[in-house]
């Protein structure tokens, strides 16, 4: 008799909260989860099968693409945006396999916040071990140019509820 792998809601740790996201790509990834928390996001979600390439880890391409959203979203929190803080540059380096049947999550480091920019890095971990470092440049948005209809939300974001 095999175990059976955990359900991807059991992985995912006490105090985290389902982040809706209005991105249909990440839609497809996710959905990511967060816990504020005094110095920032902890964003993440459970590895499943569906996020593995055919060696049976997750894709490097989804790590790459968590770690984006981890300091995309993370500079959001560091601006008080929930609203696309969109990527400039991004940097990674995979450090190990990320197995499936486990969470992952990172926590974004903003280094440097400009009026324009914010300068970040981040490390993916899974099972305990770094799995991904990186780093980026974030675009922070004018909130003059948030269309009105979804301005109440993005000045409003989900960690402050």
């Amino acid at each position: 008799m095999t175990a059976s792998a955990p359900t991807a809601s059991a992985l995912v740790p006490e105090g985290f909260r389902k982040l809706d996201v209005r991105d249909d790509f990440i839609a497809l990834a996710g959905p990511l989860w967060f816990k504020a928390e005094e110095d920032g996001l902890r964003i993440g979600l459970p590895l499943e099968k569906r996020h593995g390439n055919p060696m049976g880890w997750a894709h490097g391409g989804l790590l790459v693409t968590v770690a984006d959203m981890v300091m995309g979203i993370g500079s959001g929190f560091s601006t008080g945006m929930f609203w696309p803080h969109p990527t400039i540059s991004l940097t990674s380096e995979f450090v190990r396999g990320a197995k499936l049947g486990q969470w992952l999550e990172g926590k974004a480091r903003i280094a440097r916040r400009t009026v324009n920019f914010c300068f970040c890095s981040c490390d993916l971990v899974c099972g305990g071990e770094i799995v991904l470092v990186a780093s980026g440049v974030f675009k922070v948005p004018d909130p003059d140019k948030i269309p009105e209809a979804a301005r109440a939300t993005a000045l409003s974001p989900p960690w402050k509820q």
